[in-house]
C-alpha cells in the first residue's frame, strides 16, 4: 500500500508560515491534485513528502511509515521537476538508467526497464540523444521515463507541463492521465492550472497562503465550492461575484442587487438561506450559467435582468461578454451566434438553479 498521509504539517521558513497544520490523505493509487496561486504553499507541501524541505511540525507518512526523519532516496518517491533536471552530457539511455545505476540494480534488468518504459513513452528512437537534441515534450517524457523505472511507491510532480506550450500541454495532459490509468501508481501533483487540476485529479486540494480551503473530487468542488476564493479560483472566466441583499415577498425569497431582483428557487430557499433575509449577501453566477432569452425557452421574468455590453470577445466555440450592471461586472459565455453588441443594454437570463451565495464578512458558501 502507498498511501500518503499528512498530519497536522506545518512548514516555517522564520516568522514565515508556508505550510500552516495541513492534514491531507492520499489513497492508494490515487491521483491528487495541489492547485493554488504562486506562494500558496503547494510545492513546498510537495517538497516535504519528498524528503527535500523538513516538516517544522507535524507528521508525513507513506505507506503507513512515519518518514518525517528518512532522508529522500530511502523514501521509495520519484519526483519529476519543472525543469526536467536531466544531466545535459547524458544521453536519453543513460539519463533514465542512472537512479537504477545507483541502486546496483543488474545490468539486464536496467535495460530491460529502460527500454520497456522508453516504448512505452514512444521514446525507443532517442535513447542515444542527448537532452539538447530533444523537444520540450520529449525531455518531458525522459523525465517521466526515469521517475517510472525506478517503479517507485509515489510519483511526485510539480509543474512538469509549465514549460510546454500551450497545444503540447494539453496532449501531455492526455498522456500523463493516460499513464496513470496504466500505472495506477499513487500519485501527487503540484500546478497553479485549474484546467489540470479539472482534468487530471480524482482529488483536488485547493491552497491559498498555506491552507487547504477545500478537499474534494474535481466536479464538487466545481458544483458546491466551500468559499469565495475557491469559487473564484476554479472555472475559467471565474465566477460572478455580485453585491446584493436577500428579501422575501409573499413567502419568496430574492437575491437583490442594484439592477437585478432574482427569484432564489424554492428548492435553495432552506432554513439557513431564510436567515439572510434582510441582510447583506455575496450573489455568486457561473459565466456559463448566464444566458440571453433566445439561448433559454420561455424564460421566466423573475430570471432575467439587464445590463449594458462592454466588450465581446469572439472565440469561435463560444462568445465571452463583459457587461455592466449598475456598476457592477458580470461576465457571460454565451452561444457564439448570439447577437450582442458593444454598447447595447442586453437581457441577461441567469440559470439561478445553478446560483451561489456567500456570506460576505466569512467569504464562506451559504448555497
Amino acid at each position: 500500500m502507498a498511501e500518503v498521509l499528512l498530519k497536522e504539517v506545518t512548514k516555517k521558513f522564520g516568522d514565515f508560515v508556508a505550510v500552516n497544520h495541513i492534514n491531507l490523505e492520499v489513497r492508494d493509487g490515487e491521483f491528487v491534485v495541489l492547485v493554488g496561486p504562486s506562494g500558496c504553499g503547494k510545492t513546498t507541501t510537495l517538497r516535504m513528502i519528498a524528503g527535500l524541505e523538513e516538516v517544522t511540525e507535524g507528521e508525513i507518512y507513506i505507506g503507513g511509515r512515519l518518514v518525517n526523519d528518512v532522508p529522500p532516496k530511502d523514501r521509495d518517491i520519484a519526483m519529476v521537476f519543472q525543469n526536467y533536471a536531466l544531466y545535459p552530457h547524458m544521453d536519453v539511455y543513460n539519463n533514465m538508467a542512472f537512479g537504477l545505476k545507483l541502486r546496483k540494480v543488474p545490468k539486464k534488468e536496467i535495460d530491460r526497464r529502460v527500454r520497456e518504459v522508453a516504448k512505452m513513452l514512444g521514446i525507443e528512437d532517442k535513447l542515444r540523444a542527448k537532452p539538447r537534441e530533444l523537444s520540450g515534450g520529449q525531455r518531458q517524457r525522459v523525465a517521466l521515463g526515469r521517475a517510472i523505472v525506478r517503479n517507485p511507491k509515489v510519483f511526485l510532480f510539480d509543474e512538469p507541463l509549465s514549460n510546454l506550450d500551450a497545444k503540447l500541454r494539453v496532449r501531455m495532459r492526455a498522456e500523463l492521465a493516460e499513464l496513470h490509468q496504466r500505472l495506477k501508481t499513487t500519485s501527487i501533483y503540484v500546478t497553479h492550472d485549474q484546467v489540470e487540476a479539472m482534468t487530471l485529479g480524482h482529488r483536488i486540494a485547493v491552497m491559498k497562503e498555506g491552507v487547504i480551503q477545500q478537499y474534494a473530487d474535481p466536479q464538487t468542488i466545481y458544483d458546491q465550492p466551500a468559499n469565495m476564493f475557491v469559487a473564484g479560483f476554479i472555472g475559467s472566466p471565474p465566477m460572478n461575484f455580485l453585491r446584493a441583499k436577500l428579501t422575501e415577498s409573499d413567502g419568496k425569497v430574492y437575491v437583490e442587487g442594484p439592477g437585478f431582483k432574482l427569484l432564489v428557487p424554492a428548492d435553495k430557499a432552506t432554513d439557513e438561506v431564510r436567515s439572510y433575509v434582510g441582510k447583506d449577501v455575496v450573489f455568486g453566477i457561473r459565466p456559463e450559467d448566464l444566458r440571453t432569452p433566445e439561448m433559454v425557452r420561455e424564460p421566466a421574468p423573475e430570471t432575467t435582468f439587464t445590463a449594458r455590453v462592454r466588450v465581446r470577445e469572439a472565440l469561435g466555440d463560444e462568445l465571452i461578454v463583459y457587461a455592466d450592471c449598475s456598476g457592477q461586472e458580470i461576465i457571460a459565455k454565451l452561444d457564439p451566434h448570439v447577437r450582442v453588441n458593444v454598447g447595447e443594454e442586453t437581457t441577461f437570463v441567469a440559470m439561478m438553479e445553478r446560483m451561489h451565495l456567500f456570506d460576505p464578512e466569512s467569504e464562506v458558501a451559504v448555497i
